[in-house]
C-alpha cells in the first residue's frame, strides 16, 4: 500500500503558497481594470449606436433631399416616378384609376432669360404653391423639369374626375403672377393621361401625359388635352424626325439656296436671302416647313442655323462687292448673346464684311425671349456693323421699341399682306402705311412674296424700294446664283 509523505508543519511557506493580502490586492486591481474596460466598451457602444442613428438620419435626410426640387421644395421627377409606380401596383390590387396631369409653363424660360435665375425661381415657387392649393392633400405635385410640373392624382373614383382637376389647374394658373414689381400672365399647357386607359406602366403614363401637354402647347387646344392614340403616333414621328435631323447634321445634308432680292427702280439684283433646304436621302429636297418646328423645340436649330450662316457668308464672300446676303434667325438662335459670336465667326471665316450681311429677325417672336434681352442682342449685332431687318414687321410690340432705339436698318413686310395688297383695300392700306412709316424713319423697306405684276406695281406705287418673290427670282443653288449675278452685267453690255 502506497504511503503519502508527512505534511510539513513547520510554518514556512512552500513554493506554491501565495500571500493572501497580495492576492486580494491583485484581484481588486483586476476587477477595477475590468470595470474600466467595461465602462469604455459601454461608452464606445453608446457612441457607435449614436453614430449609426446619426448616419441613418443623415442618409434619410439626403435621400429626402435627392427626391426634392431644391427651388420649390416639391417632389422631383425621381420621387414622382416612385409614387407613380406605387399607384400602378395599387391599381393592380384594387382596380382604382389614377391620372397624371402634366403642366408646361414656357414663360419660366422667358423669365430666366430676361430677368435671371432668382426671378425664375420666385415664379416657379409661386406656380408650385398654386398647384398645391388646386389639388387634394393625397395628390402629389412635383416639379419634373425647369419649365414643367406634374400632378399624380391617386385614388380617383372614376377616370373622368381627372378632367375636373385639370380644369382647376388651368384656372389656378390663369391669374397673373407678380414678381419683382412685375406682373406676368401665364399660358400653361396642360396634358392628361389616365391609368389604365392610356397606359398600364408608370413610365408610359408619364410619357403620354407629357406628349398630351406638348400637343396642347403646339396646337393651343384650350384648357387641357387628354392623351389620344394619334398623339403617340405623332410623338413617334417626331422622335424619328429628331433622330434624322441629328444624322443629317453629321452627314452634312443641309443645303442653302439663294433667292434674289431686287431693287425695284431698275430691277437690279442687290443681294439674296439664304434659304434652308434639307437634302433628305429618301424624301428628296425638303423645305424648312417640314422640319423647322422640331429643330427649334429640340435645340437642333442652333447648330443648323450656325451651319446656314457659315455657308451663306462663305458664298457671299465670293460675290461682287455690291451684293449682300440675308440670313433669318430663328427665335431659339436669338436667345442669349452667343449668336453675336456665331455671326462674327461666320463673317471671319467667309471673309465677308459685316455691312454685307443682313440678319432678319421675326419681330413677333422677340418678346417671348424677353424684350430687354432681345433688344440688347439686336444692339450688339447693329454695333458690329451687321444690317438688322425686322421680318414680318407689324406683328408685335418689340418692333416699336427697336425703332425707338434705332437698332434696325430696315423692315420686311410680310408676303401675305403684300400679295393681298393689289386686290384688298384693307391690305393695301396696311402695306402703304407701313411703307410710309419706314420711309419717314429712313429705313429700307423690303416687300416679300411678290408673285404677280399687279403686286409689283402696287409695291412700286407704295414707295417700296426692294422686293423678292417668285416673280423676281426663285430660290436657286449657290453656283447658279453666282453665275447669274456675274453674267448679267456682260449681257447688258452686249445689248448696248
Amino acid at each position: 500500500m502506497e504511503r503519502f509523505p508527512p505534511a510539513d508543519l513547520s510554518g514556512e511557506a512552500g513554493p506554491s503558497t501565495v500571500d493572501q493580502p497580495a492576492q486580494t490586492h491583485r484581484l481588486n486591481e483586476l476587477e477595477q481594470l475590468v470595470h474600466e474596460r467595461s465602462a469604455e466598451l459601454t461608452w464606445a457602444n453608446e457612441r457607435l449606436v449614436a453614430a449609426l442613428y446619426e448616419r441613418s438620419a443623415a442618409e434619410a435626410r439626403a435621400d429626402e433631399l435627392r427626391k426634392r426640387d431644391s427651388t420649390t421644395g416639391l417632389p422631383n421627377r425621381h420621387a414622382l416616378e416612385e409614387r407613380v409606380d406605387r399607384a400602378v401596383k395599387l391599381h393592380v390590387e384594387r382596380g382604382e384609376p389614377a391620372a397624371i396631369v402634366s403642366v408646361g409653363v414656357a414663360q419660366l424660360a422667358e423669365v430666366r432669360d430676361a430677368h435671371g435665375l432668382a426671378a425664375a425661381d420666385e415664379v416657379a415657387r409661386l406656380i408650385g404653391n398654386r398647384l398645391e392649393v388646386a389639388v387634394r392633400g393625397s395628390d402629389t405635385v412635383a416639379r419634373v423639369g425647369d419649365n414643367e410640373f406634374a400632378l399624380l392624382l391617386a385614388n380617383l373614383r372614376q377616370s373622368q374626375d381627372a378632367a375636373t382637376v385639370a380644369r382647376k389647374v388651368f384656372d389656378a394658373l390663369a391669374a397673373p403672377v407678380s414678381f419683382g414689381g412685375r406682373a406676368l400672365r401665364l399660358a400653361p399647357a396642360v396634358g392628361v393621361a389616365v391609368l389604365p386607359e392610356d397606359a398600364t406602366t408608370g413610365d408610359l403614363l408619364l410619357a403620354r401625359a407629357a406628349a398630351a401637354m406638348q400637343y396642347a402647347r403646339e396646337h393651343g387646344t384650350g384648357l387641357y388635352q387628354f392623351f389620344r392614340p394619334e398623339i403617340a403616333q405623332r410623338s413617334a414621328r417626331r422622335l424619328r424626325l429628331e433622330a434624322e435631323l441629328t444624322a443629317a447634321l453629321e452627314r452634312d445634308e443641309f443645303r442653302v439656296y439663294f433667292q434674289p432680292r431686287v431693287r425695284l427702280r431698275d430691277k437690279r439684283v442687290i443681294g439674296a436671302e439664304a434659304l434652308l433646304r434639307w437634302d433628305h436621302p429618301e424624301r428628296g429636297l425638303l423645305g424648312p416647313e417640314t422640319f423647322l418646328d422640331v429643330a427649334e423645340e429640340t435645340g437642333l436649330i442652333v447648330p443648323i442655323g450656325a451651319r446656314v450662316l457659315a455657308i451663306a457668308c462663305l458664298h457671299a464672300g465670293a460675290w461682287p462687292e455690291h451684293l449682300s446676303v440675308a440670313v433669318n434667325l430663328a427665335p431659339r438662335e436669338f436667345r442669349g448673346t452667343s449668336i453675336v459670336a456665331v455671326v462674327a465667326g461666320a463673317l471671319n471665316e467667309g471673309k465677308l464684311p459685316a455691312h454685307r450681311l443682313q440678319i432678319e429677325v421675326n419681330e413677333a417672336a422677340l418678346p417671348r425671349q424677353g424684350e430687354n434681352a432681345a433688344l440688347d442682342t439686336l444692339a450688339q449685332l447693329a454695333e458690329s456693323g451687321v444690317s438688322v431687318v425686322l421680318d414680318q414687321f407689324g406683328a408685335g410690340t418689340t418692333s416699336l421699341a427697336a425703332l425707338r432705339r434705332s437698332l434696325i436698318e430696315g423692315i420686311k413686310l410680310d408676303g401675305e399682306f403684300v400679295r393681298g395688297a393689289a386686290n384688298s383695300e384693307r391690305d393695301g392700306a396696311i402695306v402703304s402705311a407701313l411703307a410710309a412709316l419706314g420711309k419717314r424713319l429712313d429705313l429700307r423697306v423690303i416687300a416679300a412674296g411678290i408673285e404677280s405684276e399687279e403686286q409689283l406695281a402696287f409695291a412700286r406705287k407704295a414707295g417700296i424700294a426692294e422686293a423678292q418673290g417668285f416673280l423676281l427670282g426663285r430660290p436657286i443653288e449657290p453656283d447658279d446664283f453666282a453665275t447669274c449675278v456675274t453674267e448679267r452685267p456682260r449681257k447688258r453690255a452686249k445689248r448696248r
